[in-house]
């Protein structure tokens, strides 16, 4: 509000009466005193109107338009135009909710010339059905009269009152309004005049008003699915404006530069942003918050871990197990688990077990795990039931690993004053998850060709040292890096125990809603004191958050969270074993790449038997001893099947096409035969091409049998569906050495110490119950990855025949490998 400068006036002289000397009237005075009165009229006006106006007001715009698509460029354009309208004309904007549109219409009114003017807003949602608030009333003023020159804007116009619509259009249309009569509403039989309006109106709406075409311009806001390419400029706006709040606020210098990492817009990316843009400053808010200090940092990358959006509805058929059982979440609160059993049990029997098989007996002939103790715990018991938990508890031997038991000892060294107080470096993402796949990928393979061109299973010595390189590079990891970068990116027992933590039945997760709106700490995430019911913990050690997990590829069971969690939102819940694979599913290259290749091990692990069903002898071809050509078998073994399975998705494909090609000439000769029956005239012509017109939902629906054959979905999904299968295979492979071989361990251990005739128990199961076990898994296993296959392709079965087909032809191979 201006401040009007009152004139300089004149000094007023007193003259006195000169015969009686009394002080005479000066007429100049009236004048002064009237324009006083005028002017404190005025500014009580001001006041008045001011008072009225401070609840509706509308402030400067947040941003402008944010985005380079097309579509941005066009709403630029029309915002310009709308804000430079001489004429002052009626605009609706409307579009999907979330789209901003109350900061497009502060854009056209601060950027045209009626920008020093107050701009006033009103949900007409909220608007009375009398209409007083709008149009004002004998006794009262409204906002069309209190506003002067300004702008209103007229929010969710489309939820207008009925019969204050007409009354709307009267605005838009001719700039009159009519007040609200006195005890009545615009329908009393005695109507105040019409008045004009000063003001120019913007109104918004969640749909198009069909109503106000003619009466006020149009502007359309795309919502985001339309131009994801703005996604991108808009998540790195809001991260960067966070980060440079966080940093201090505008005088505390530069505003850091924050990015994302690749991973991190691939998802963000493939979302599908219902909410729209304010979805997205809401999600990148939560994320900043999460990421904590780090995302203030110069050159900081905020990770796909710390998104996380609306749950889909992939949370059916759950059932919470610590609401069901109070007792298993003070259980795994407690220290017990795995802390306990880390520092308490494993840390001291793991450097036995490997002095064991470095120094323990080692026997000449092939039967080594009949000899050393450590052996048989290695190859007979840990590593079979590592295979028997993983549809029970996923990744749960994650969680008691013994190799990353020295890494957090080193870290807690390293960050301890007796090792310098050193701060670890935060993880490389963008590297680790472009070079993390194949160096677990070779590495795995170069461990499963030294596991059998050397017989490792049957070698006490080179089976410690195959536990020493691992717990090595967990150390060294652990030693420069914070938490678990080996677990998470390098380590090939933790890539595996995460692809087969997929088909678990159970999972760890947090409600979301909890979690987005109660929460503001994220302990379970970042670490933290205690804080509620939440214990302190140092974190997610594989930097996981449980309510933005889509599959438990991530997470070791080890409770973190819920010992963290202020709020009791985590929860630990039985569900359909492989929900991970069928509910928003990722798929991974170096997933598939890794599952087919343990498919291969479980070949490679069978070469002689394979061997001799082909006819050859193994001995004579050097596939019995370390030789380059039992190498080179091993590596051929172990990409055998991954070629196979993609031939047979190549060949769906190639069938498709050539039913597609087919359908065409078939489409093809049909329009020619009707165009020969046809006249040569062109009504001839005409009605020969309705009649193949015509024809062409016959022709379709005879090449539809043969265009089901195309695969509903890429390779790299439909791969998974073999996951069951790689399951099933490889327990059965290690269900002989555990049932039959695990159960003799007491006297294993006491021959060692001189005792070979103790009379110690021996747990064995017979022969045939062996073979009846593992066959059962095996067409388990085919069946179930049938079933999913199917449930992943969303298809027919038809529609992945030769997929099928391999599933079976695997199956039936196996059988013959692994049962006598």
């Amino acid at each position: 509000m201006k401040l009007l400068r009152l004139p300089r006036m004149p000094p007023v002289l007193a003259s006195a009466d000169s015969a009686t000397g009394t002080p005479g009237r000066n007429d100049a005075v009236d004048p002064v005193a009237s324009r006083l009165a005028e002017l404190e009229a005025e500014g009580e006006l001001a006041r008045k109107r001011a008072r009225t106006l401070a609840p509706y007001l509308v402030a400067a715009p947040k941003r402008g338009i944010i985005g380079n698509s097309k579509y941005a460029d066009r709403l630029r354009r029309q915002v310009v135009e709308a804000a430079r309208d001489k004429s002052r004309r009626p605009v609706l904007i409307f579009g999907e909710p979330g789209l901003e549109k109350t900061n497009v219409a502060a854009l056209i009114h601060f950027g045209g010339p009626s920008r020093t003017t107050p701009m006033a807003h009103l949900d007409c949602s909220r608007l009375d059905a009398s209409g007083v608030e709008l149009f004002g009333r004998g006794d009262k003023a409204g906002l069309l009269e209190a506003l002067g020159e300004g702008t209103l804007l007229l929010q969710n116009v489309h939820k207008m009152p009925p019969s204050l619509l007409p009354q709307l259009i009267r605005l838009c249309g001719e700039g009159t309004y009519q007040p609200t009569a006195i005890g009545g509403s615009p329908g009393s039989s005695e109507q105040p005049q019409l008045l004009r309006a000063q003001c120019r109106v913007i109104l918004t709406a969640a749909r198009q008003v069909s109503q106000l075409d003619k009466v006020a311009a149009t502007i359309k806001v795309p919502p985001l699915r339309l131009r994801p390419s703005d996604i991108k400029d808009l998540q790195r706006y809001f991260v960067r404006e966070l980060a440079r709040r966080s940093a201090g606020g505008p005088g505390s210098g530069p505003s850091p530069r924050v990015d994302l990492t690749p991973a991190a817009l691939r998802q963000l990316e493939s979302y599908g942003w219902p909410g729209n843009i304010t979805e997205v400053a809401l999600v990148v808010e939560r994320a900043v918050l999460q990421a904590g200090e780090a995302a203030a940092e110069q050159g900081a990358q905020l990770t796909e871990d710390v998104f996380w959006f609306a749950k889909q509805a992939k949370d059916r058929f759950r059932l919470n197990l610590l609401a069901a059982y109070p007792p298993l979440r003070q259980l795994l609160r407690s220290g017990l688990w795995p802390n306990a059993i880390n520092f308490g049990f494993t840390a001291y029997a793991y450097p036995l077990i490997v002095a064991l098989l470095l120094w323990g007996p080692q026997a000449s002939a092939r039967a080594d795990r009949l000899h050393n103790p450590a052996l048989a715990v290695f190859w007979d018991c840990w590593w079979p039931l590592v295979f028997v938990s993983f549809p029970l508890l996923g990744r749960v031997w994650c969680a008691v690993c013994p190799f990353m038991i020295y890494g957090e000892l080193v870290q807690r060294w390293r960050t301890s004053p007796a090792g310098g107080s050193a701060k670890l470096r935060k993880w490389p993402r963008e590297a680790a998850e472009r070079y993390g796949p194949p160096f677990l990928f070779g590495l795995f393979a170069a461990i499963l060709v030294w596991e059998e061109v050397w017989d490792l299973p049957n070698s006490a010595a080179l089976s410690g040292w195959l536990l020493i390189i691992i717990t090595a590079g967990a150390v060294v990891c652990s030693a420069l890096f914070e938490r678990r970068l080996w677990c998470r990116y390098l380590c090939p027992i933790g890539g595996m125990n995460g692809l087969m933590a997929k088909l678990s039945a159970t999972e760890v997760r947090a409600r979301q809603g909890v979690c987005s709106g109660e929460c503001s700490t994220y302990h379970c995430y970042r670490g933290g004191p205690a804080e509620g019911e939440g214990l302190a913990s140092p974190g997610c050690p594989l930097y996981s958050h449980p309510a933005q997990l889509s599959d438990n590829r991530n997470c070791t069971n080890c409770m973190e969270c819920l010992r963290a969690c202020p709020n009791g939102s985590v929860e630990f819940r039985l569900r359909l074993p492989g929900a991970d694979l069928w509910s928003g599913h990722t798929a991974s290259e170096g997933e598939v790449a890794l599952m087919f290749m343990l498919l291969g091990a479980v070949y490679l692990h069978n070469l002689p038997a394979l061997a001799h069903q082909l006819g050859l002898d193994p001995g004579s071809l050097g596939l019995t001893a370390v030789t380059p050509q039992h190498i080179a078998a091993s590596l051929l073994l172990l990409a055998a099947p991954g070629a196979l399975a993609y031939g047979a998705d190549v060949a769906t494909r190639n069938g498709a096409a050539a039913a597609a090609v087919a359908a065409a000439g078939s489409l093809v000769k049909r329009v020619a035969a009707e165009l020969r029956r046809g006249s040569g005239a062109t009504g001839g012509t005409l009605v020969a091409a309705g009649a193949a017109v015509a024809a062409a939902p016959a022709v379709a629906t005879q090449a539809a049998p043969a265009a089901a054959g195309r695969p509903p979905a890429p390779f790299l999904t439909l791969a998974y569906g073999y996951l069951p299968l790689l399951w099933a295979a490889t327990l059965s492979h290690y269900l002989r050495p555990l049932l039959a071989e695990a159960g003799q361990l007491l006297p294993i251990s006491a021959a060692m110490l001189g005792w070979e005739d103790a009379p110690l128990p021996v747990a064995a199961a017979h022969p045939a119950v062996i073979s009846f076990l593992q066959g059962t898994l095996l067409l388990f296993g085919g069946a179930a990855s049938a079933a999913l296959s199917r449930k992943l392709a969303a298809a027919p079965w038809s529609a992945f025949a030769p997929q099928t087909l391999t599933i079976g032809l695997f199956t039936a191979e196996l059988w013959a490998l692994i049962l006598p």
